[in-house]
């Protein structure tokens, strides 16, 4: 005992709580990987995966992944970009390409054309280049009707024999 009847023992120190960890720009979908490509990060190449990915750097190159692909408002690629699905936050001067979708959210800026069955540009996005929506491998299928390269249909039975409806009077 001390003085005037105090106990000399302090408590101890509570412990610190942990922090919750940090969440990334674009949450990734539940149960999956995803390889993030920092603020700080410059990378110059082709960055390829299943994973989905979250690029908050800069990148020069390709990117061709089957996953879902995020660039976030600090993002800025020199690229051809290719996933299932492509949301831009961020600024990409190239080609975008998705299986599936892709989105620009308002602070994106794209320079570059893109190819999707599904496309949404939301307000104050900014956008320069041509939309094809379809999927990039799309081929004419029965019950769809065959287009040109440049979206106009194709002549029908091309490459077909016409039906002979003359027939030889001798």
């Amino acid at each position: 005992m001390g003085l005037f009847g105090k106990d000399d023992h302090k408590p101890a120190d509570p412990q610190p709580t942990p922090r919750p960890p940090r969440p990334a720009s674009t949450p990734p979908a539940s149960g999956t990987e995803t390889t993030v490509i920092g603020r700080a990060a410059q990378i110059k190449g082709t960055l390829s995966g299943s994973a989905d990915m979250l690029i908050e750097g800069e990148l020069r190159g390709t990117i061709d992944g089957s996953g879902r692909l995020v660039v976030a408002e600090s993002g800025r690629l020199e690229a051809n970009l290719h996933a299932r699905v492509v949301i831009i936050s961020g600024t990409v001067t190239g080609n975008v390409s998705a299986d599936e979708r892709i989105e620009l959210k308002p602070s994106a800026t794209l320079t570059g054309n893109i190819t999707a069955p599904r496309i949404q540009i939301h307000e104050g996005a900014t956008f320069e280049g041509e939309v094809r929506m379809a999927t990039p491998d799309t081929k004419a299928t029965a019950g769809s009707p065959a287009t040109s390269g440049t979206g106009a249909p194709k002549a029908q039975g091309a490459g077909k024999a016409a039906p002979d409806t003359a027939r030889n009077r001798s």
